[in-house]
C-alpha cells in the first residue's frame, strides 16, 4: 500500500534541511543567550550571505571549467554546465533578454525581502500570537506553489498531487480553527489581530512561493547559471536593505545587546561572532536551495522547509511558552497540531513522490510506476522482437530442410 522512494541526488535536499536546521538552532542560541530575536539586523546579513556564497561557488565551478577541457557534457553539483556560445554549437538561447532576466532577479530578491519583513516586523508586531503560527502555516507555501509552478511552466496535474493538495488544505484549515479555538482572546489579542496574522502569514508563504517559481523558471528557460541567480538576488536584497537603515528603531537590537554585555566585551564579541556564523550559514543554505530548485522543484524546496516543523514544537513549548491557555500548557492543543502537521509533512512527500500510495489510483501517475511500465513495455517489445527472429529462423531453417529433402529425393531416383 505504500512505498517509499528515494529519488536520485536526495542529497541536495537533505543539506538543504540540514543547514536550515543549524541556522534555525542558531538563531534560537541567539533568542535565548541574547534575548535578540525578530529583528531586522538578520536582513542584510542573510543577503550577504547569499551573494558571497553564491559568488565563491561560481569562482570555483569556472576553475572546474577551466581545469576540464573535455568535449563531453561537464556537470557540476549535478547541474550541467553549460558553455559560450562559441565553444559549444549546441548553445541553448534563452527566452528572454537580459533587461527581463534581471528584471525577474531582482523580484525574486523583492519577495524574499518581503517575506522576512513580514515574518520578522508584521508578523512580530501582534505579540501575543502563537510564535509557531508561521511554521504550522507553511503548507500553505505547497498550495501556492503548486498554482504558480503549474501556471508557469504548464506542468500537469496528476491525482496524487490533488489528493495530497486537498488532505494539507483540510488540515491547514483546521489548524487556523484551533487557534480562534484556544488562542486566549483579550485586550491584549482580539480576532481582529488573530486574523491580520493569520492574513500576513499567508501572503507571505504566497511570496515564498513566487520566489521559487521564478528562480526555476529563470534555470530552465533562462538557462541562468544559479549561482549567477544567488549572486544577484544577493545584490539586490542587500540594496532594499538600505531603505531600513532610515528607520529609528534599526539599530536598536543591536545597541540594547551591547547594553547588555557592556560589562563583558568577550560575550559581545561572541554575538558578532554568532551573527557572522548566521551570515555562512544563510549562504550554504541558499546554495542547497537553489540546487534543489534546479534538479527538482520548488514544491520540493518547500516540503524540506516544514517537512521536520513537528520536532520544532517541543522548543517553542518549553522555551517560547507557546501551545499555552489559561497560562498553562494545553495538551490537546498541543498534540492536534503535531498530528497536523505531521499529516501535511506526510502528503507533502506524496505530492512530491518520495512516498507513493497504491490504493485509489495514487500512484498510478506517478515517476516510479511510469518508469516500472516503461521498463515492462520495452522488455515486452524486446521479447516479441526475439520471438520473431526465432520464428523466423525456424521457418528459414524448415524451408532450407525441405529444400534439402527434395535435392535428395531427385537425386537418389536419378
Amino acid at each position: 500500500m505504500i512505498k517509499f522512494e528515494l529519488r536520485r541526488n536526495l542529497i541536495y535536499p537533505i543539506q538543504y534541511m540540514i543547514w536550515n536546521l543549524i541556522r534555525n538552532l542558531l538563531t534560537m542560541l541567539i533568542r535565548y543567550k541574547f534575548k535578540f530575536t525578530n529583528s531586522l539586523e538578520y536582513t542584510p546579513i542573510m543577503f550577504l550571505g547569499e551573494f558571497f556564497g553564491g559568488a565563491i561557488i561560481y569562482l570555483y565551478q569556472k576553475k572546474v571549467m577551466m581545469k576540464k577541457k573535455e568535449k563531453k557534457d561537464q556537470y557540476f553539483m549535478s547541474i550541467k554546465l553549460l558553455k559560450n556560445e562559441e565553444e559549444d554549437t549546441d548553445y541553448f538561447v534563452p527566452a528572454d533578454n537580459k533587461i527581463k532576466i534581471i528584471i525577474l532577479i531582482f523580484f525574486a530578491s523583492f519577495f524574499d525581502y518581503l517575506d522576512f519583513l513580514i515574518e520578522s516586523v508584521a508578523i512580530a508586531k501582534f505579540k501575543r500570537v502563537s510564535a509557531s503560527l508561521c511554521m504550522r502555516l507553511y503548507g500553505f507555501a505547497t498550495i501556492a506553489s503548486s498554482f504558480t509552478y503549474i501556471y508557469t511552466l504548464k506542468l500537469p496535474v496528476y491525482r496524487h498531487h490533488k489528493f495530497s493538495l486537498s488532505i494539507i488544505g483540510i488540515c491547514l484549515i483546521a489548524v487556523i480553527v484551533s487557534e480562534y479555538l484556544f488562542q486566549d482572546i483579550n485586550l491584549g489579542m482580539s480576532y481582529f489581530r488573530l486574523t491580520m496574522a493569520i492574513v500576513c502569514t499567508i501572503i507571505s508563504k504566497g511570496y515564498i512561493s513566487i520566489q521559487d517559481s521564478i528562480e526555476k523558471y529563470l534555470f530552465e528557460y533562462d538557462y541562468m547559471n544559479p549561482f549567477v541567480v544567488l549572486i544577484y538576488e544577493g545584490f539586490f536584497g542587500f540594496l532594499l536593505t538600505f531603505f531600513l537603515f532610515f528607520l529609528r528603531e534599526y539599530f536598536d537590537d543591536i545597541i540594547q545587546v551591547y547594553k547588555d554585555n557592556e560589562n563583558s566585551r568577550g560575550n559581545f564579541a561572541l554575538f558578532i561572532f554568532l551573527l557572522f556564523l548566521y551570515m555562512i550559514l544563510s549562504g550554504l543554505k541558499k546554495i542547497f536551495k537553489v540546487v534543489t530548485i534546479k534538479i527538482y522543484s520548488p514544491i520540493t524546496k518547500i516540503l524540506t522547509d516544514y517537512i521536520i516543523n513537528p520536532l520544532y514544537f517541543l522548543y517553542y513549548n518549553a522555551i517560547l511558552k507557546d501551545f499555552k491557555r489559561h497560562g498553562k500548557t494545553d495538551y490537546f492543543y498541543l498534540i492536534l497540531n503535531f498530528v497536523l502537521a505531521f499529516i501535511v509533512s506526510f502528503f507533502g512527500c506524496v505530492y512530491n513522490e518520495f512516498i507513493i500510495l497504491f490504493c485509489c489510483g495514487l500512484g498510478h501517475e506517478t515517476h516510479y510506476l511510469i518508469t516500472k511500465r516503461s521498463a515492462e513495455n520495452l522488455q515486452m517489445e524486446l521479447s516479441d522482437i526475439n520471438d520473431d527472429i526465432d520464428t523466423n529462423f525456424f521457418d528459414d531453417s524448415s524451408e532450407r530442410d525441405k529444400g534439402r529433402d527434395s535435392e535428395s529425393e531427385n537425386l537418389f531416383s536419378k
